[in-house]
């Protein structure tokens, strides 16, 4: 017998509702925690394309611009907290091993 492919119905009849789009996670990426040389970092990856026209951030790492729409990712020292928070290229992070300043 081929298989069909129309969705299959609920057999209670009811509906149930989706779930909430949870905003914050849409917007960032999850926040993770990561340890480099001894120093604990949270961790968010952002597309960039939510903020504020004009704006750009310096990367630490390398120097260049990131620019409003360019996927990058931002770092903080979680025992010092926001304060700390940097922009880093994708790559720029994943070499990076010096503390935050």
């Amino acid at each position: 017998m081929p298989r069909s492919n129309r969705p299959k119905r609920a057999k209670s009849g009811k509906h149930s509702e989706p779930e909430a789009l949870n905003l914050e996670v849409a917007r960032f990426g999850l926040k993770t925690t990561t340890v480099k040389r001894g120093v604990e970092y949270t961790v968010q990856s952002t597309n960039g394309a939510l903020a504020d026209d004009g704006k750009t951030w310096v990367c630490p790492e390398c120097g260049i611009l990131i620019s409003k729409g360019t996927a990058h990712t931002v770092a903080w020292d979680a025992v010092r907290g926001l304060d700390t928070r940097r922009h880093f290229h994708n790559h720029c992070w994943k070499v990076f091993q010096g503390p935050l300043l």
